[in-house]
């Protein structure tokens, strides 16, 4: 136990400490004693509510949040005289709530934020202690948060999961935590225009803390959907247009014109397949936009080597052979091709998620 005692200590006082570090922790100052006991661990309530989503970077997979915590808690050690006070609360700033309850022998609950992967800049915080020991933490800050649930494969028709999680720095044996549902959620105001956002719930778990064993974590989960009209307008509509074009080609009947227009349209979709991987990480997996993008790469570089076949079949005297192989193209080979191209993308990218999973 006292060798339990000491690593938690260690790990308070490298949260705790004040300076360049009092921008990430939950509180400034030093503790150097334990809260709970396995028999009767300290009880926790954590709220999470996302006022603000500043950035979705999905090329980084992170997104970035102004978050409002909350976190609840009572430890009689805490309580005071309301009538020799004349109030039934007292409201703190951190580091001066860390003096008081370290004065009383007792120390408060730490956390970290687990998928955080820049500073937590401290808008606003300060904790508020009721005459019986019940103390009430609000901290509003905004940071980044890592978003490695992200799956790309039916973009842009995925749905992508978003985590904020919270874990405890003490072991589950000492504090608990609890979900406060009725403080967690997300804002009415997110100013984030390109996804849907909802579908939010507060999870409590378990996981590895920063000693080395099972800690508690109560994490917010919600998910997002992209906005579709700018993908049908600025990507679909004009593929399908490209297509129109590549199909309207086998009625013109020279076949210089034809390998022209189509070299021009292989050009505009290596242009589509540049402007989409910006926006995406460097996958190793093809998504649904990609794989179609591909083969319409492939079916137009097919439609240069068609049509420069028919002219040396007709240049070579073979008029005929050459307008039943076009006749043949424009009825059913382009058509069914495409048809085939598509069924098999929505099949295996959007209806069977685990066919083309990662």
């Amino acid at each position: 136990m006292g060798r339990c005692i000491k690593v938690l200590a260690f790990f308070l006082a490298a949260l705790l400490l004040p300076g360049e570090l009092g921008a990430q922790g939950l509180f400034h100052g030093h503790h150097d004693r334990l809260v709970g006991t396995p028999d009767n661990p300290l009880q926790v309530g954590v709220g999470i509510k996302i006022d603000q989503i500043t950035d979705v970077n999905q090329k980084a997979e992170n997104y970035g949040a102004v978050v409002v915590l909350r976190l609840e808690w009572t430890d009689p050690t805490l309580a005071f005289d309301r009538e020799a006070m004349g109030r039934d609360f007292r409201v703190f700033d951190p580091p001066a709530f860390v003096t008081h309850a370290s004065n009383l022998d007792t120390v408060i609950p730490a956390f970290v934020i687990h998928n955080q992967q820049s500073n937590r800049w401290i808008h606003e915080s300060a904790a508020a202690l009721r005459y019986d020991g019940h103390v009430t933490f609000i901290e509003k800050s905004s940071l980044t948060l890592q978003a490695p649930h992200f799956n790309f494969v039916k973009f842009p028709f995925d749905t992508q999961e978003f985590h904020f999680e919270v874990a405890s720095v003490f072991p589950s044996e000492f504090v608990r935590f609890y979900s406060l549902d009725a403080f967690s959620g997300l804002g009415d105001m997110l100013g984030e225009e390109e996804w849907i956002l909802g579908n939010e719930r507060l999870l409590a778990s378990t996981t590895i803390g920063l000693s080395g064993r099972e800690s508690d974590q109560v994490e917010l989960v919600f998910t997002g959907t992209r906005h579709l009209t700018y993908y049908v307008i600025r990507i679909f509509l004009p593929m399908l247009v490209l297509i129109t074009v590549g199909w309207a080609l086998f009625f013109l009947d020279e076949y210089q014109k034809r390998i022209e227009i189509a070299g021009g349209n292989l050009l505009v979709f290596v242009a589509f397949n540049w402007a989409i991987s910006a926006d995406l990480p460097k996958l190793g997996y093809l998504t649904f936009l990609d794989f179609v993008l591909q083969c319409m790469f492939l079916m137009t570089g097919a439609i240069i080597v068609f049509n420069v076949a028919l002219r040396r079949m007709k240049t070579s005297g073979r008029v005929g052979s050459a307008k039943m192989l076009d006749n043949y193209a424009i009825k059913w080979i382009y058509p069914l091709g495409y048809a085939a191209i598509v069924g098999y993308a929505i099949f295996a990218y959007l209806l069977d998620p685990g066919f083309m999973s990662p």
